[in-house]
Order: structure tokens, then sequence, then C-alpha cells
């Protein structure tokens, strides 16, 4: 790829979209510490650790296991937004050049920020779907939400590479 230590250190403001995603996320951690809680008292001891393509538990853990879903969205957060504070120092298939380098490293940040968001969507889900089918509530699409999420996830990886290919 072509040198880092030779690219323009830029670093664009960050748009409405993007203050926008940041809240959400961070709406949406707080959503998972609040069904950590809420639910913490009314759950068995077992609860459904993993599932299947159906939806359906086909293992079960721990109730302190409940706890993982919100600490791994934090650190999820933290990581992510951490990372895409240095697009400078990613691998681009182009070269950055002081004309395109706001652009690009814009829309970086960008897809980081959206995958941030999705993947933290998916850990609130999971969590959700723990604590219905842990207190036999479950209803909803089960596993479609997840397989939507990571389409989601693919379809922004495919639409950040095709507006960065412009973008040089």
């Amino acid at each position: 790829m072509h040198e880092r230590k030779q690219r323009p250190a830029v670093r664009p403001p960050l748009s409405p979209l993007e203050i926008g995603i940041e809240v959400v996320a961070l709406v949406s951690i707080a959503l998972s510490i609040y069904l950590t809680v809420q639910a913490w008292a009314t759950l068995p001891a077992r609860i459904p650790g993993h599932f299947n393509l159906a939806g359906q538990p086909d293992a079960y853990t721990n109730k302190s296991d409940l706890l993982y879903y919100p600490i791994f969205s934090s650190i999820a957060y933290i990581f992510l937004t951490l990372l895409s504070r240095i697009t400078q120092f990613f691998n681009y298939p182009w070269a950055i050049t002081e004309e395109n380098a706001a652009r690009q490293y814009r829309l970086a940040r960008g897809l980081i920020n959206w995958l941030k968001l999705l993947l933290i969507w998916m850990l609130v889900y999971g969590e959700w779907l723990t604590i219905e089918m842990a207190t036999k509530q479950a209803t909803g699409p089960g596993a479609l939400v997840f397989i939507g999420l990571m389409l989601c996830m693919l379809l922004s990886t495919a639409v950040y590479i095709v507006a960065a290919r412009r973008a040089r």
C-alpha cells in the first residue's frame, strides 16, 4: 500500500450524521444497561447462552453472563471510537493526497461509526432475545434480525468502497 508517513494529517469535523450515530450508539448502550438492570430480578439462574439459526436456544449459561452484553457494547464503543480517530494510518488501496485526504478520512471514519452502531445493535438485540427466552416471553423474528444486521454491515462496507473509490 501507499506510504502512510507522507499522508496529510487532516481531521475533518464530525458531520451531523456522525454526531447522530454517536448519540444513538450511546443511547443503545444505555438501553443495554437498562435491560440488564430491569430484568435481573426476574431471570432464572440459567439463561440461554447460544441460539441456533431458527432463534431457539441450544445452550444455556449462568445468569451473570448477561452482564457481558453491556460490557462488550461499551468496550466495542470505546475501541471503535478510538480507531475512528486515526484514519490517517489506515490501509487504503489508493494514494491519499492533499486533495482527497479529508474526504477519504471522513468516509473511513463513517464506515467505522456505522459498523460500531450495527455491532452495538446486534449486542442489544442479543441481550433482549436472551432475556425474552429466559423469561419465556419470546416473540419476534429471532435470528432474522441478526441476519439483517449482518447484511447491513456488508452493505455499509460496499457503499464505503464505492464512495471511497469515487473520491480518489
